[in-house]
């Protein structure tokens, strides 16, 4: 994009701004709103005429909008990159067809508390309520839930014995991607949803999210990337054909059940190169996700063939997704806890290279992880970087005597003055059923 262009989308960015402080101090149809609105209204639509569509998000702390990064230190920008986080904003898309009024409420959503938008669900659900038609967020939790409906529809599918549509699925892909690229801590938090009545569900999910998590770490490019979420979105599809006694069996499965359950790949392989336009570069992922890095696991591979590189990305997503997950036979493990077990299957069951990088992604202390500060406060993981791993982002739940603490406090490790002016170190991991929490409540 010329620097011109990028001036363009730069004064629409500052004309943003400027509508909503303005709406803040004036009523609506005071001139002081109505002529920047319309002049930023002017320069959108003539944008929208020619690309149709216009994206807008946050990515790595960095807005960027239709793929120019302002890491200008203008004081506007950040003033407005703030206001969008302050409701929540990681990504939007502007159609053409948007109105003037609808830029209007949108602009003047960006003076509200965040608490509205925490009571009406999500900014999706405000935008519906303020007739927003032409302006799209994608929040997180909304993003991961429609993946859940989309899953259930193939699976359903399958068990009826149809061809599941492939649309549904890449959409839900299309979406989790955005979010991995523009707002990956969110995403990765809901990856701790563990429900045990609809497993497969949330767990064909969370593969999936991780599974693009890495990819992107590894520098896949986006049609691959779109490869690796959609593999393992479907990656267990197969299993609808495994009957419950074998899936939900609690105890240890006999050697005719077991060979039953090693079939599931093959089924999942088989459902998936029936879809409509899916690849036989996801069907192979799917097929090779339990085959182990030293290639034992199943199915059995072809003498001298060895899984793709990309079907690794699948098998280490899934093993740490099925460890952290009850199941009949198991008991979850904390994600701390997930990635001991997960160095010790390193070499054997997961290509350790994969392993290494999975933990730069989820960190050493990955989201959701419940730690012990060198003050006996208690907190709950909710960001982490890989340039930093010994530092995350925390909330602090519970005081030094152990007691909860009404609103939990937020504070960033790697700035040692970002809480009460005093750094904090995690010194242990907690279990969290010692204080009867769920640390998923905190993300």
């Amino acid at each position: 994009m010329s620097e011109i262009e990028k001036g363009k989308l730069e004064s629409i960015l500052t004309g943003m701004l400027a509508v909503a402080k303005s709406m803040a101090l004036y009523p609506a149809e005071h001139p002081s709103v109505q002529r920047p609105l319309q002049k930023t209204y002017d320069e959108i639509a003539e944008l929208l005429r020619r690309f149709g569509l216009l994206t807008l998000g946050i990515v790595d702390e960095v807005l960027v909008f239709e793929g120019v990064p302002f890491y200008s230190l203008q004081v506007a920008i950040q003033e407005l990159q703030a206001r969008f986080e302050g409701v929540g904003v990681s990504a939007l898309e502007l159609r053409d067809g948007l109105s003037l009024e609808e830029l209007g409420a949108f602009l003047g959503l960006l003076n509200e508390d965040a608490g509205k938008v925490r009571e009406a669900g999500s900014l999706s659900a405000l935008f519906r309520e303020r007739e927003i038609e032409h302006i799209t967020a994608k929040d997180a939790r909304e993003v991961y839930n429609n993946a859940v409906n989309a899953v259930g529809d193939v699976l359903q599918e399958a068990r009826l014995g149809r061809i599941p549509r492939a649309s549904k699925a890449k959409g839900a892909v299309a979406d989790l991607k955005k979010m991995v690229l523009t707002d990956r801590p969110a995403i990765l938090a809901l990856t701790l949803i563990k429900s045990y009545d609809n497993y497969l569900f949330n767990h064909s999910v969370n593969v999936s999210v991780l599974a693009l998590a890495l990819a992107r770490e590894l520098g896949l490019t986006e049609a691959e990337l779109s490869d690796v979420g959609l593999a393992g979105l479907l990656h267990d599809v197969g299993k609808t054909m495994t009957p419950k006694t074998i899936t939900l069996k609690p105890g240890t499965l006999n050697p005719e059940e077991w060979e039953v359950m090693r079939r599931h790949p093959l089924k999942s392989e088989e459902i998936v190169l029936q879809m409509d336009g899916i690849s036989e570069h996801v069907a192979r992922m799917v097929r090779e996700h339990h085959v182990s890095y030293d290639l034992s696991g199943y199915p059995e591979l072809e003498p001298g063939q060895r899984p793709h590189p990309h079907s690794k990305i699948i098998t280490v997503s899934d093993v740490y997704d099925a460890i952290t997950t009850l199941r009949p036979y198991q008991k979850p493990y904390d994600p701390r806890e997930a990635m001991r077990i997960m160095g010790g299957l390193a070499g054997k069951v997961i290509d350790p290279m994969y392993f290494e990088l999975f933990v730069k992604v989820l960190g050493i202390y990955p989201i959701g992880t419940l730690v012990r500060l060198d003050t006996n406060e208690v907190a709950v993981v909710v960001e982490t970087y890989g340039e930093a791993p010994l530092t995350p982002r925390i909330k602090v739940v519970f005081d030094p005597e152990g007691a909860p603490l009404s609103k939990p406090v937020e504070a960033d490790l790697s700035q040692p003055e970002s809480y009460q002016g005093e750094p904090r170190f995690i010194v242990s991991t907690v279990d969290p059923i010692l204080f009867n929490v769920d640390p998923g409540a905190y993300l």
